[in-house]
């Protein structure tokens, strides 16, 4: 029977989910600055003018650092999922050296 080592399991379980979110947060930042320019642009348009003075456009700013933020601490997420595999690799290749002792 074939085993997958237990580092080889974490990546193979957390890897894409890591890189999907990772993914999933660059693809949102993008949109929200679409979104904003596109707001910027109806609102410097004359058929917005008459709600200018009513609303002021959605500021994107928090969303976006909210994003950067989520993306630095996935990012801290990840190195130490890293430095994890690394030491149950030392201890797989411990133990496997023990047991042909």
């Amino acid at each position: 029977m074939n085993e997958i080592p237990l580092t080889q399991g974490f990546n193979t379980i957390l890897g894409p989910a890591v890189l999907e979110i990772d993914q999933a947060i660059v693809q949102v930042q993008k949109s929200q600055d679409d979104l904003g320019k596109e707001i910027e642009r109806l609102v410097a348009g004359k058929p917005l003018e008459l709600f200018t003075d009513i609303a002021e456009p959605p500021t994107l700013l928090p969303c976006l650092e909210k994003l950067v933020d989520a993306k630095k601490r996935l990012s801290v997420t990840n190195k130490l999922l890293a430095q994890t595999n690394e030491r149950v690799e030392r201890i797989q290749n411990e133990i496997t050296d023990i047991k042909k002792d």
